[in-house]
């Protein structure tokens, strides 16, 4: 199965999502550079979300500082779930190069933005020299080609079939997905058409945020005291409950150690058990990375010790702490924060 879906800007202006015969999924356009915003996207993004239609924004490059970029797209997503695509191209007389695009992408991800598709053309790529997309790849992005055959009329008429030129790979990658015409009529305006191989719940699958590598949790060992004068001699604290039952989460939002306005200095967190043993998941989500450890398999011994997970202070800027319950999910657990504040 073979669906489509327009990329549309502010050129489409007054297009209403409900009225595209064959789109089945819908790109927009939010930014460019640091200097221009979309007036139109919110409205489109509202329209995907009322029709539950796959939505991905795009990012058109601009030769400014690839983190300033990144800030300004992160400002007007409205979702850093959302997927997202960047759009690289020339443009009057800038013209990206490979080092650009790559520093656009691990800016967008160290910014927490769901960036998974980079538009590339062949003949552009064939401009830089053909070079190795294998980087583009390594940083979880598909490469989305485009090459028109042309043809009039909606885009299943204008689709040149999935053994077209455009499905064929460069820079060893794979297109994900085909741009395959300018022109193609629907919704009473002439519209930017792509190709995806795939039902819409498998392009929705295949532009999720990777999964946070697994971390294992390193020995639980006591922490030295901090030797920073600036620290107070007596932590804030604070307890609770871990929820009891079958896969029951309990999310647990420790001051950000290191970080904030509040002056938060080292933080801690740590589980203990009474009646048995108890297996939980520990996973940390950390601002500006998202679920950056994850801790499969954390045994609380009531005969033992509190467990640190982490074997120290929790990273700098940690947002929040998700504990699952696994195995005895029963057995009465609880947790401590220690917070330094500075």
């Amino acid at each position: 199965m073979t669906i489509f879906g327009p990329d549309i800007s502010s050129f489409q202006s007054g297009l209403v999502l409900s009225r595209l015969a064959d789109a089945a999924f819908v790109l927009a356009k939010t930014t460019e550079g640091t200097y221009y915003t979309d007036a139109d996207y919110q409205a489109w993004r509202a329209q995907a979300a009322a029709l539950r239609r796959p939505f991905a924004w795009y990012h058109f490059l601009s030769g400014e500082d690839a983190h300033a970029q990144a800030a300004h797209t992160l400002a007007n997503v409205g979702d850093v779930l959302l997927p997202g695509m960047l759009d690289a191209e020339p443009a009057g007389k800038f013209s990206p190069t490979l080092k650009q695009i790559l520093a656009y992408i691990d800016a967008a991800h160290d910014a927490g933005l769901n960036l998974r598709l980079l538009y590339l053309p062949r003949w552009f790529w064939q401009q830089l020299g053909s070079p190795s997309l294998s980087g583009v790849a390594d940083r979880g992005v598909s490469l989305v080609s485009s090459a028109y055959p042309g043809g009039s009329g909606g885009p299943a008429a204008i689709y040149p079939g999935d053994g077209a030129a455009g499905w064929k790979p460069y820079g060893e990658m794979t297109p994900l997905i085909y741009q395959f015409t300018n022109k193609a009529s629907d919704g009473g305006q002439q519209l930017d058409y792509n190709a995806y191989k795939g039902t819409a719940a498998q392009l929705v699958a295949d532009l999720k945020p990777p999964a946070p590598a697994t971390v294992t949790p390193p020995p639980s060992t006591p922490t030295p005291a901090s030797t920073d004068p600036r620290d107070d001699t007596m932590p804030a604290f604070a307890t609770g409950e871990i929820t009891p039952g079958t896969n029951a989460v309990t999310m647990v939002l420790p001051p950000p150690a290191n970080y904030g306005a509040a002056g938060w200095g080292n933080v801690w967190f740590s589980l203990g058990a009474d009646m048995g043993t108890a297996t939980v998941r520990v996973a940390i989500f950390t601002h500006g990375q998202g679920w950056s450890h994850i801790y499969e398999d954390v045994v609380v011994d009531a005969a033992a010790d509190r467990v640190n997970p982490f074997g120290g202070p929790l990273p700098t800027a940690v947002q929040k702490i998700s504990v699952t319950r696994r195995g005895n999910p029963n057995v009465p657990l609880a947790y401590l924060v220690e917070a330094v504040h500075r």
